[in-house]
């Protein structure tokens, strides 16, 4: 539903006589003598500028945000002079526990020290016609991690708007990850492209189990799946691409895009730390989430999409005990990001081990 302003402003004859006014050199200055908290923000570290944390001044800061925000709905920076008659956006995201980590301020810093563009940095001219069978299998899985690139980009665009302002630099964070998204989809299309194959074939389980993640009927379970359960076997997928690399070009693509997925895992590690920490209360819902959404990997990394194309790439060839050696590689993966995942969820306070189905798989 459309909102319309209270007023039509080219009817609003005490605002056109005001203008008429203020340009006619009459100045009212009432937003001179606003009574506003007077700070000096100064860089800490002039080889990396003016940044969030050194804005963390008094009402403006950060740290002054509460854990509910009770009388803020509408676009007014954060401590701001609050008047009558301001729009309310209708944020239904209003407590600060359920979105923020410590670690947040600076991985957006740091997302904008690391951007990196993938037509330029990126070494495509290296990549020559190579090998077919290799390159038809990283086309394919460059055509499965454009898929799981669109869903993680839109998880937070999904969640961004119903988030309070307040939480300015969560939501700063957010468009980060968007564009780092926006980025893995154009990196994964253009190595597709470039493979003399094009795009290969779309995941059906895969799709679902994305989907399936994009759902999530809260942002903290939002967060868990997509930044913490599925970010775990994408940043293990980015290294498995790396270590099988063949060219810089393919080896730096993994490296660049294996750092941006580990922001996204950082903030879902910082964020359910501090969730948990405010809220204790919520980690059954959570683990109960956990329980029936871990099935999703099976949907996502068992995909014949994905596993079948790093059993050819580990292989080097379809030759049959060449494929041997591939399966034994894809079966370390699996265990080693299942490990890597147990970790993580057991270092936010929500263990694993004991009641997960992802290690009872037969591999």
């Amino acid at each position: 539903m459309a909102y319309y302003a209270e007023k039509n402003f080219f009817e609003d004859q005490q605002l056109i006589e005001l203008v008429t006014n203020i340009l006619s050199g009459n100045l009212t200055l009432e937003w001179y003598t606003a009574e506003g908290g007077r700070v000096r923000a100064r860089p800490s570290d002039l080889r990396r500028g003016l940044t969030y944390e050194d804005c963390n001044l008094g009402p403006y800061g950060y740290d002054a945000i509460p854990e509910f925000v009770r009388n803020r709905y509408s676009m007014a920076a954060r401590g701001s002079v609050l008047v009558s008659k301001l729009p309310d956006l209708g944020y239904t995201i209003n407590r600060r526990s359920d979105v923020w980590s410590d670690n947040v301020v600076a991985l957006y810093e740091e997302a904008k020290a690391r951007r990196w563009a993938p037509a330029v940095d990126v070494p495509w001219a290296e990549l020559t016609a190579g090998d077919s069978v290799r390159e038809a299998a990283m086309a394919q899985l460059c055509t499965f991690l454009e898929e799981v690139a669109l869903v993680a980009m839109e998880m937070p665009s999904k969640w961004v708007f119903s988030i309070n302002q307040e939480f300015l630099e969560l939501k700063s964070f957010l468009c980060a990850q968007m564009i780092d998204e926006a980025r893995h989809v154009e990196a994964w299309r253009k190595r597709a492209l470039t493979s003399g194959h094009g795009l290969g074939r779309a995941s059906v389980s895969a799709e679902q189990a994305l989907k399936e993640l994009l759902s999530a009927e809260t942002y903290p379970e939002a967060s868990l799946g997509t930044n913490l359960l599925l970010g775990s076997f994408v940043l293990a997928m980015c290294r498995a691409i790396a270590a099988l690399a063949e060219t810089r070009a393919d080896r730096l693509l993994a490296t660049l895009a294996m750092q941006d997925v580990a922001r996204s895992v950082a903030y879902g590690v910082g964020h359910m730390r501090y969730h948990l920490a405010h809220q204790p209360g919520k980690a059954v819902a959570l683990a109960e989430y956990l329980d029936r959404t871990e099935h999703v990997v099976l949907g996502i990394a068992g995909s014949p999409e994905f596993l079948e194309p790093v059993v050819i790439l580990a292989a080097g060839s379809v030759d049959r005990d060449r494929l041997a050696a591939g399966s034994r590689f894809a079966r370390r993966w699996y265990t080693s990001a299942v490990e890597e995942y147990f970790e993580r969820a057991a270092a936010v306070g929500l263990p694993r081990r004991e009641r997960s189905r992802l290690p009872r798989l037969d591999v």
